[in-house]
């Protein structure tokens, strides 16, 4: 743009203790930016720490503090050291050049001034901090502000709450399901839906508020000034009501919704870290609580999330000391009682040596990614033992549980190749038990994913089939190897007729499409009679075995099941 319509965010401050010289520079600077003079080196640095120049003119030679002095203090100042120091000297030595250099100098305007030239100094320096600070404080893909430049405005904003007795909001939001559309349909749908969010809510906020993307698919609306809770609230409800209009990228629509936390300044804490963090804890609670909503911090939701983190930690720790067990529930061939698999479930035991039931570490777990290193060693595991038992004799099948977050990371097809070339176990003995969400989307990832699986020789079990997303369409199209009859509709199979019903129902569909079957969660003689009785052969639950170590479940092996 036009020099004299260049937007005037960028400080110049000239130091000289000469007028005529002070004179000359600001001739040369004007229209570059906010220019303020200095006439001594003291004065200079009690200016620069109140401005925060981007651009300095500094002249050497000075009475009490000369120019490398200053510039020294410059840069030894983390708050001033990014600043442009440009000396103006009469002196043309090698050595004043150099020690310039060193001292964090980045250009020299000779006495006396060439004004062109002087000029085209200082306002190549000026767009180059421009540009610096734009790449600092600026998220390249919205233009938003980042999180850098969102600290110190919210910095701003809660000393001058502080001051003036007003409130100051954070509202942290989250798509929803944005890593599900991002992962299926690819980075360049993702990209283009997090430009559009970054739009609507740019358009639907105030000139006074920041709208801020601090990375992935988050993004942070700062009110500087509000009224209330009920304020905020509606706000926030607004916003849902703009994420939940459809998105149409490339002729195809996509629907998502937003989980928002809000924190109050004074009300939920005094600094800027605070604030953000709790509006932080209240956004996983607003998840947490079925997604779609809203949620303000409260110090309940500070506790949980401070387990939370604490249970992230130890998680690691364990994956780092390699503590996470492996135990495994048979599978038994109902007709003559006699154990043909193994299911791999992992299990983790406190410092107390209590174990910890999955449900409260696995979700955790797969939010973080986690689950994927996590899941790598109960796989390996599970192969080695099947290994040793396979070369004891035993013939049977290992079946290990595959997380969403696993299957749709791009290493783990190369993972499990490793895995079985690591442990020589026969592919075939390893069964890997998706669920009916991994494939209801039927998108080409899967289809590839699956079939480089059946490349590798391993099979595919659909786990807790019939209480998902059940299709034949993706039955056919996907290869797979076995139902397993989820435990719910076992377990009031002899009372519910719904419930038979169903098991039949998928009894017959895995027969016409040449699927094995599992029953889980068979309890009673009653039970496994009424699914042998339906055409299901093999089963697992607490009748034959409860899930054990690894020592146990091979002596079970050597004695076979009680009967």
């Amino acid at each position: 743009m036009p020099e004299d319509t260049q937007p005037f965010d960028t400080i110049i401050l000239i130091v000289d203790d000469q007028v005529s010289d002070i004179q000359l520079l600001g001739e040369a600077a004007k229209g570059l930016g906010v220019i303020h003079f200095a006439s001594n080196g003291w004065q200079a640095l009690e200016m620069a720490r109140r401005l925060r120049p981007d651009v300095i003119l500094l002249d050497i030679e000075m009475p009490d503090m000369d120019g490398f002095e200053v510039c020294q203090a410059l840069m030894a100042d983390p708050k001033l050291c990014d600043a442009a120091v440009i000396f103006v000297t009469a002196y043309n030595q090698v050595s004043h050049e150099l020690r310039a250099l060193q001292l964090g100098g980045v250009d020299f305007i000779s006495k006396p001034l060439n004004l062109p030239v002087a000029r085209a100094r200082i306002r190549t320096h000026t767009r180059l901090r421009r540009m610096a600070k734009i790449l600092a404080n600026q998220d390249p893909l919205t233009n938003l502000p980042n999180r850098l430049l969102l600290t110190d405005r919210l910095a701003q904003a809660i000393e001058s709450a502080r001051r003036s007795g007003q409130r100051v909001g954070l509202l942290l939001l989250d798509l929803d399901n944005f890593k599900a559309v991002n992962d299926g349909e690819g980075h360049a749908i993702g990209d283009a839906i997090l430009q559009e969010t970054a739009r609507r809510l740019t358009e639907h906020s105030r000139t006074m508020d920041t709208v801020c993307r601090p990375g992935g698919d988050e993004f942070v609306i700062l009110l500087p000034e509000v009224q209330g809770f009920e304020a905020v609230g509606d706000y926030a409800e607004r916003l849902q009501a703009l994420i939940g209009e459809p998105y149409v990228v490339r002729n195809n629509s996509y629907h998502l919704s937003a989980s928002i936390g809000i924190s109050l300044y004074p009300d939920d804490s005094q600094d800027p870290e605070s604030l953000y963090r709790h509006a932080d804890s209240a956004m996983y609670q607003a998840k947490t609580s079925g997604r779609n909503g809203y949620c303000f911090f409260s110090s309940d939701i500070e506790q949980r999330m401070r387990a939370r983190h604490l249970l992230d930690r130890n998680m690691r720790l364990a994956l780092e000391l390699g503590v996470f067990e492996v135990f495994y529930q048979a599978k038994v061939a109902a007709a003559d009682q006699h154990i043909v698999g193994v299911e791999a479930l992992i299990r983790w035991r406190n410092g107390e040596g209590r174990l910890i039931p999955p449900a409260e570490f696995i979700p955790l777990a797969e939010e973080t990614g986690l689950i994927v290193p996590i899941g790598q060693q109960i796989l390996l595991r599970a192969c080695q033992d099947t290994r040793r038992w396979n070369d004891a004799g035993h013939d049977l099948r290992v079946s290990v549980n595959i997380s969403a977050v696993q299957f749709r990371d791009e290493r783990f097809v190369s993972q499990v190749a490793d895995i079985l070339a690591q442990t020589g176990v026969q592919p075939q003995r390893v069964e890997l038990e998706i669920t009916e969400g991994v494939l209801a989307s039927d998108s080409l990832g899967s289809r590839q994913t699956l079939a480089a699986l059946r490349e590798l020789g391993v099979r595919i079990a659909i786990d807790d089939f019939g209480t998902g997303y059940s299709s034949l369409a993706y039955l056919k199209r996907f290869p797979v190897d076995v139902l397993k009859i989820d435990q719910s509709f076992v377990r009031d199979m002899l009372h519910d007729h719904s419930d038979a019903a169903i098991i039949q129902a998928i009894v017959m569909l895995g027969e016409a499409l040449d699927l094995e079957l599992v029953a889980e969660g068979v309890e009673t003689r009653a039970q496994e009679q009424a699914l042998l009785a339906l055409g299901c052969n093999v089963m697992q639950g607490y009748l034959y075995c409860r899930p054990i170590p690894c020592e146990a479940m091979t002596e079970l092996l050597l004695t076979g099941l009680p009967h």
